[in-house]
């Protein structure tokens, strides 16, 4: 007979592991964001990266987010793909991830200078909620960056699984106060303005 063995220290184990973690790889947009914000510092060769689009909010509010992120995209292609081994690296990083998946038409997805430009472009829109739908396989190609995919792909742990036990716990907690929420407790009271914004700052 012999001695059982930690199953952590058998080499199937790990070569299992580092498998299930590519079957799974989906990311978060946020995540491929800062891939492109690190290429971005790595082009301007600094560390810090000074966001010009602190306040979404407030961007949203005063209509000026159209503009600061039409803009934020155009330094990012200047910079990123203007640059030989910023865009090779850019390229790599997507082509790995799109080849991961298991939707055939993101797997089989083949980038150039033109397409990649629109992939950074959308990334950019989607992060800050700017985008609009486009032709079906930039969607799938954004999506799948998101994670948010409809297929055999799982969602990493850290993005979907973390928002569902999140919505439990608030489930939860809420439960013993339902009743506040109550149609049937609530005096419903709305205007209209023709400038949120402007309204906010001068109550009625």
């Amino acid at each position: 007979k012999t001695a059982p063995k930690d199953i952590k220290l058998h080499p199937l184990t790990r070569q299992l592991y580092i498998h299930n973690c590519d079957s799974k790889m989906a990311g978060n947009i946020s995540s491929i964001y800062l891939t492109l914000i690190a290429l971005l510092n790595l082009s301007l060769e600094s560390f810090y990266y000074r966001d010009e689009i602190v306040n979404v909010f407030m961007e949203k509010m005063e209509k000026t987010i159209e503009r600061s992120v039409a803009k934020h995209e155009d330094q990012l292609v200047r910079m990123v793909l203007g640059g030989r081994l910023t865009s090779q690296m850019l390229y790599h990083i997507l082509m790995d991830k799109f080849r991961r998946s298991s939707d055939r038409d993101v797997a089989s997805v083949s980038l150039n200078q033109e397409n990649i430009e629109e992939v950074l472009r959308h990334i950019v829109q989607q992060k800050f909620e700017q985008r609009i739908p486009s032709d079906q396989l930039l969607s799938k190609l954004i999506n799948f960056l998101c994670g948010e995919q409809k297929s055999q792909m799982e969602i990493s742990y850290t993005k979907q699984q973390q928002k569902q036990k999140q919505k439990q716990q608030n489930k939860n907690q809420d439960s013993d106060a339902m009743g506040i929420f109550d149609k049937k407790n609530q005096l419903q009271l709305a205007y209209r303005v023709d400038n949120y914004f402007e309204s906010a700052l001068n109550p009625l």
